[in-house]
């Protein structure tokens, strides 16, 4: 599903709590993972930011323990994981009943 798709289907009380989710995402990366001097916003591309697999898997069990689900092998693609955003986006709709 496209950001703009998903967006669409987000209702005021999803966009807020993915913002939410966002900002605790962006708090937990910069706190425990990057070097001071170096932090990283909601939107930007975490590879590029220098995130590797090992904080990839810290990221993912911050989601376990915060949020009380671990992010299925077949739910590590790219449009899930680029950003932290891309991530809350995934949180929200996990999070969300159908």
């Amino acid at each position: 599903m496209s950001y703009v798709k998903m967006l669409t289907r987000m209702t005021p009380s999803e966009l807020g709590r993915r913002d939410e989710i966002a900002a605790a995402l962006v708090d937990f990366v910069n706190g425990t993972i990057m070097a001071r001097g170096h932090p990283v916003q909601p939107d930007d591309d975490l590879e590029k930011a220098g995130v590797d697999s090992m904080a990839l898997l810290k990221i993912l069990l911050f989601i376990e323990s915060g949020y009380g689900f671990w992010m299925p092998d077949d739910d590590l693609v790219e449009e899930n994981i680029h950003s932290l955003r891309a991530l809350a986006n995934y949180v929200t709709r996990r999070l969300t009943p159908p």
